[in-house]
């Protein structure tokens, strides 16, 4: 069993969804709150401006119905304030109201003479409005709006009959409906915010919806489970992610076949020369004859010759399988790799009476691969031919365009052992010829990995002989 205890607990995807709804609600909800509370103010002040230019045009109609109820009579000006009182009192609830009536001069004519002056400007505020100014003043120590009206009084025996008409007008009533524009604006804009948050949690929730969907496909995978997740109602936002996780569980899944499978060959193809070997040294240990015992040291010594080539042959075969996760094609010289490789076992060929040599048809012959990878496939083609052909043996390394091979003038291969010598651990070697049955098969990976063809032609010449070729198409 596995010691699970020491493994690192990974962090609930829940988590991980929680800051990512807590990320998404920020970013929309701080800029709509800001944007919202933008609105609130300028709707606030476009308001505030829209009760101030009613109450100045209620303020110069009231300076308007003083000027039409004014009249000369018997040297001075009389103002019927019974009717002008009516309108000022129907229209000004909640405000107090006072006027003056002065001449150009300065001259009081009728009303409060404390009633200060509206300064007299070349635009008016309220520019529809000719003959009227507006301003802020202080009357009785109160605030007050002023509206300064310019008339010209019919008869009136005055050296100059403009008169100026001054209305001023307390803020009690401007600044109660202030306060209400105010406090309706921030509930009205209070309540589209909290129906806007509401939305985007609701939005957000649905959004990620998806999210806790794979997360819970991916908790209830069993262990050893490594096929594609597919949440349903994917946004295609999600699927980039989605299938780069698919895909590292497909590469995973098949690292973990690998290894398995490393492990059962190793297994099984490693229990019958260890238990040779074990035999062989018992054996030794308890002859007594000097001549047997060194026969049976010299037995155990191929048989530890050949457990060491087979764990080599495993290894390669392990590495050739990782190598499309560990290496990257480049450009590779086929002929530059042959001459390499042929120079590597030349002391070898000749320690067991064979002719290797190399024969390059062209100058340069690149192709795109895994160099480190070729290598191990040439090596195998050579330490093939050399292992299974007798003393003697002519062994040619050829290259040319986009192809390399390897021939011999060895027996050849049988026709019925030909369909077979590319499959994992099977050995058409003849009755007492040791070998793994995994040099061919690994040529026949790495062709695989590179888009290469790899072909046999047995026999060759004269009912001899052997030819392995990788081409690229």
């Amino acid at each position: 069993m596995l010691d699970r205890s020491n493994r690192p607990r990974p962090v609930p995807l829940s988590r991980a969804a929680a800051s990512l709804r807590r990320r998404l609600l920020g970013w929309i909800l701080l800029p709509l709150a800001a944007l919202i509370g933008m609105n609130a103010w300028v709707a606030y002040g476009n308001a505030v401006q829209a009760t101030n230019e009613a109450h100045d045009r209620s303020l110069y109609l009231a300076a308007r119905t003083l000027a039409e109820e004014m009249r000369w009579q018997n040297g001075r000006i009389e103002l019927d304030l019974m009717r002008a009182a009516g309108y000022l009192f129907e229209n000004h609830t909640g405000s107090r109201l006072f006027y003056k009536v002065s001449t150009l001069d300065g001259q009081l004519l009728a009303g409060a003479s404390a009633l200060p002056d509206a300064p007299v400007r070349r635009e008016s505020a309220v520019r529809y409005f000719a003959l009227v100014q507006f301003d802020d003043g202080q009357y009785l120590d109160l605030p007050v709006r002023l509206a300064q009206l310019t008339h010209v009084v019919d008869g009136a025996a005055l050296q100059d009959p403009i008169v100026r008409i001054t209305v001023a007008e307390t803020l009690e009533a401007r600044q109660q409906l202030i306060q209400q524009i105010f406090r309706d604006t921030l509930g009205s804009q209070g309540l589209l915010l909290l129906a806007a948050a509401l939305l985007v949690v609701w939005g957000v929730q649905r959004g990620i919806r998806p999210l806790e969907a794979f997360r819970r496909q991916l908790a209830d995978k069993a262990e050893d489970d490594f096929l594609p997740i597919h949440p349903p109602d994917l946004p295609r936002e999600l699927r980039p992610l989605i299938d780069t996780l698919n895909s590292y569980l497909d590469r995973l899944g098949r690292l973990i076949d690998i290894r398995k499978r490393f492990l059962d060959n190793a297994a099984h193809q490693l229990r019958t020369p260890l238990t040779a070997l074990k035999t062989q040294l018992a054996l030794a240990q308890r002859n007594t004859v000097p001549e047997q015992a060194q026969a049976l040291l010299q037995a155990a010594r191929q048989t530890t010759d050949g457990a060491v080539r087979l764990t080599e042959q495993l290894l390669a075969m392990t590495r050739v399988e990782h190598a499309r996760e560990l290496h990257s094609p480049h450009s590779v010289d086929l002929v530059a790799l042959a001459r390499q490789v042929t120079q590597e076992h030349l002391l070898q060929a000749h320690q067991q009476g064979h002719d290797l040599g190399l024969q390059a048809l062209v100058a340069h012959s690149e192709v795109q691969a895994v160099e480190l990878l070729l290598h191990e496939a040439l090596r195998n083609l050579i330490d093939n031919a050399m292992h299974h052909s007798p003393v003697g043996t002519h062994i040619t390394v050829r290259v040319g365009g986009a192809w390399l091979e390897v021939q011999d003038d060895g027996p050849g291969i049988a026709p019925e052992h030909q369909a077979h010598v590319f499959e994992r651990f099977y050995r058409a070697a003849a009755s007492g010829v040791s070998g793994s049955g995994l040099g061919l098969a690994i040529v026949k990976e790495i062709a695989s990995q590179h888009g290469a063809v790899v072909s046999l032609v047995s026999p060759v010449a004269e009912g001899r002989g052997t030819l392995i070729r990788l081409a690229w198409p």
